[in-house]
């Protein structure tokens, strides 16, 4: 039994207003209270949207309420980077997360500015920190607000809709599915290393021993092979030289 079946079991003995409320607590606590960590919040989603497919709960009240959680603990996790800074960081919960974590959450800050809240949405730990640090290097809140609920906008009901939609198809196609998906990725991965590889080894390769360094102008003694160059520095002395 996978993960996504026993989430799914334990969520449909409960009555529908709670399974809502549930998969609230989980979307506004995987960022608002750093729970994403722990708990599988997009596994949550493709629950509440198998769910749906079977009519445990109602597709449109799934798709509000789990997008407005979302949203809200975004705010929580803005709020907390903001109020503390670099404290959040340094704390228990903080030193918990680990140094890698925080590292690739600020540097896709750094480099992406207020659009990083709209990429990092899309990286499971990546998306539990980037509102903290956002909210901790002072990205004003009306920019972290609309990139923030774009990628909530485009994540939430998506996932949501992915969950209702597989709860359709036949297990042997999906299964298929996922083998082509992930031979495609594996593919991909090893296909982008070897591209790397591929540039490191030209970028030393021209960038070898045997290339001289070029002597800075007038540093050193001047060709005395006869050229256009030298020509017009000759008769430019001369016209300077006679007062024209």
């Amino acid at each position: 039994m996978t993960i996504l079946d026993s989430l799914t079991d334990r969520l449909a003995a409960l009555p529908p207003g709670m399974v809502l409320l549930v998969a609230a607590l989980v979307l506004a606590g995987e960022v608002g209270l750093l729970a994403g960590l722990a708990f599988p919040a997009a596994t949550t989603m493709l629950t509440v949207g198998l769910l749906a497919r079977t009519g445990r709960v109602d597709l449109a009240a799934a798709l509000v309420v789990t997008t407005l959680a979302a949203f809200a603990g975004d705010q929580l996790g803005y709020l907390e980077g903001r109020l503390l800074g670099p404290r959040v960081r340094a704390g228990r919960v903080g030193r918990w997360v680990g140094a890698d974590r925080w590292r690739r959450a600020e540097t896709l800050v750094a480099s992406r500015g207020a659009p990083a809240v709209l990429l990092g949405r899309w990286t499971a730990f990546v998306r539990t920190l980037v509102p903290r640090v956002a909210g901790a290097v002072g990205l004003p809140y009306r920019r972290f607000a609309l990139f923030n609920g774009i990628g909530v906008a485009v994540w939430v009901p998506g996932t949501v809709l992915v969950g209702y939609v597989a709860g359709g198809v036949p297990t042997g196609p999906l299964a298929a599915a996922g083998v082509v998906l992930a031979v495609a990725g594996v593919a991909a991965l090893v296909v982008r290393r070897r591209r790397a590889r591929r540039r490191t080894a030209a970028a030393r390769s021209c960038a070898g021993p045997g290339r001289r360094p070029r002597a800075p102008a007038g540093s050193g003694p001047r060709s005395r092979r006869p050229g256009p160059g030298r020509g017009v520095r000759s008769r430019r002395g001369v016209l300077d030289s006679s007062g024209y």
